[in-house]
């Protein structure tokens, strides 16, 4: 729980968390991901960008009391974002065939966006039922493990 005084600090300590999260997130990939990637492969700097922000979670759950320390986490959390909207499409565009780009990339959002409508639409209705609202940082950082695991098995095309 973050330390605070009043829901006006509360609700500015969450916006400037996500302005970071998001000015990280958006400047990344094409400053430091596009070079790593070049340098090191794309899977390779999508399981350390994603493994990174789920560490960049667990942070939260476990020092993010004050808010400095949030955007610290938040910052952190930025460098996956950063990657998950970026990498995957350039990953996609490498395995599929160019005739069939279209309906891979439309079938791919949807794998994006229909875990997101499922989500705000259930899992917000259960994290309320508990009194420690941390448990979503807990289900991201776990959610995010998974996903760094299974990028292991994408293997990653010789150029």
């Amino acid at each position: 729980k973050i330390v605070h005084d009043n829901d006006m600090e509360l609700g500015a300590i969450i916006s400037i968390s996500f302005a970071v999260l998001n000015t990280i997130g958006f400047i990344l990939p094409a400053l430091v991901l596009k070079p790593l990637s070049d340098k090191f492969g794309r899977i390779k700097i999508h399981i350390l960008s994603i493994t990174i922000m789920a560490l960049g979670y667990f942070g939260i759950v476990f020092f993010g009391f004050q808010p400095i320390i949030l955007y610290l986490f938040m910052a952190i959390i930025g460098i996956g974002w950063g990657a998950v909207v970026s990498l995957p499409f350039a990953i996609m565009s490498e395995k599929v065939e160019k005739s069939k780009m279209g309906f891979f990339m439309g079938v791919f959002n949807l794998s994006v966006v229909i875990p997101q409508l499922i989500v705000s639409l259930v899992l917000g209705y259960f994290i309320n039922q508990f009194e420690n609202k941390s448990l979503i940082f807990v289900i991201c950082g776990v959610s995010l493990s998974i996903s760094a695991f299974l990028w292991l098995l994408v293997k990653e095309d010789k150029k």
